[in-house]
């Protein structure tokens, strides 16, 4: 065999490693997603709510982590487009980041408002709550809970008001 050859043979039996070499760098990226009609509206009455979440002596709220008593609050969607739904609510959190901070204008201190699933479970702010099946007509209701947690020991009394907001998350 002569150098010619040679070459041609090395050159054959490292053409793919080569090309096995150069794959090992890709990255394939697939993005997915829907565009859809129809999008859920807040019922009547849900888009501007109010959760009264009561009075509440300081001494209920006596160490880091005492609640308040859980008040119900449900957020009625229609003209939702067929599937599930879930709301993620938004706010400025407190120093417990998964807790909506009371507004500028509250002066009780050491307390935050605390937001629960239907289960009861702690909805953390920027989390999904649980998935809800829209009906036939379009319509989704989602159970919530709100309570006010101490978020360290010594809670000062005065008024102690949060306000957050919801983005619709659709399946």
């Amino acid at each position: 065999m002569g150098k010619t050859e040679k070459a041609g043979l090395l050159l054959a039996l490292m053409l793919p490693g080569l090309a096995s070499a150069a794959s090992l760098g890709e990255i394939n990226i697939q993005l997915r997603g829907n565009v859809v009609d129809l999008s859920c509206v807040a019922a009547p009455g849900d888009a501007d709510k109010t959760v009264q979440l009561g009075r509440w002596a300081t001494k209920q709220l006596a160490t880091a982590g005492s609640t308040s008593s859980l008040v119900p609050f449900s957020l009625r969607l229609m003209g939702c487009p067929p599937g599930s739904v879930s709301i993620t609510f938004s706010g400025r959190a407190a120093s417990v980041p998964s807790l909506l901070a009371l507004d500028d204008g509250s002066s009780a201190g050491n307390v935050a408002v605390e937001i629960r699933d239907g289960d009861r479970q702690r909805l953390a702010l920027a989390s999904e709550s649980q998935d809800v099946v829209v009906d036939n007509d379009g319509n989704a209701t989602l159970q919530f809970f709100a309570n006010y947690i101490a978020i360290s020991d010594n809670v000062t009394a005065g008024s102690a008001n949060a306000d957050a907001t919801f983005m619709i998350n659709y399946y």
